[in-house]
């Protein structure tokens, strides 16, 4: 196993990698998933091993790009199929809980209305009550530690995402080389220009002297 941590390999996901991951830990749970990817979105249905029927909904969005409206509706949904309802995100935290806490602030919990019709939280996040959960990147880390998956992980997942230091130094030496081969080549096409605008300033300077001492035929 690499000593890479596992959060580090979790934050380098892509959605689809982050649901296999999601859906592997439900299953070490015994439960039985089911992948949906509709408008650009990608949800995970999860049900016991004994039902016959989803009891939750994961809505995975590594990037937490969240809105407020959407969530808002995501819970509704959830609600009127009468099923759980979360969001996971391996990405920014705080942004996808205050996104959540936006979602469902009572109203004097917000701000009055800037001129684009946006309104801030008055109160910390946490104090808002949310119908839906938010999985995080440390919970998320937890669940698979938990499970006893986090080295099969990292083992399967680290290698695409971090690349060895010497490639890193080996890239940056490659580029530094193409940008002081460009500066050169400018450096000599403007050297190339120079010399010929000298050569025809010579050509005329010669030519006139020539008119001066000759005269003309």
């Amino acid at each position: 196993m690499s000593d890479v941590s596992l959060s580090s390999v979790l934050s380098f996901l892509d959605t689809d990698d982050a649901a296999t991951v999601v859906e592997r830990v439900r299953a070490a749970r015994g439960e039985r998933t089911k992948r949906s990817d509709r408008d650009g979105r990608t949800f995970l249905f999860s049900a016991p091993g004994d039902e016959s029927q989803p009891t939750e909904v994961v809505w995975i969005d590594v990037e937490a790009a969240f809105d407020a409206r959407s969530v808002e509706a995501f819970a509704e949904r959830c609600a009127d199929r009468g099923i759980d309802g979360t969001l996971l995100t391996t990405g920014d935290e705080e942004q996808a809980m205050e996104t959540l806490a936006l979602a469902f602030a009572a109203d004097d919990q917000l701000d009055e209305p800037d001129e684009d019709g946006d309104r801030a939280l008055l109160v910390d996040p946490d104090e808002v009550e949310r119908p839906i959960d938010l999985v995080a990147l440390p919970d998320l880390v937890d669940a698979l530690e938990d499970a006893d998956l986090d080295e099969d992980v990292i083992d399967e997942y680290h290698e695409p995402h971090e690349p060895e230091f010497e490639e890193i130094l080996d890239e940056i030496d490659a580029e530094e080389a193409r940008a002081a081969a460009e500066a050169d080549e400018a450096e000599n096409a403007g050297s190339g220009r120079a010399l010929a605008l000298l050569v025809a300033a010579v050509v005329v300077v010669a030519v006139v002297a020539a008119l001066v001492l000759f005269g003309p035929f």
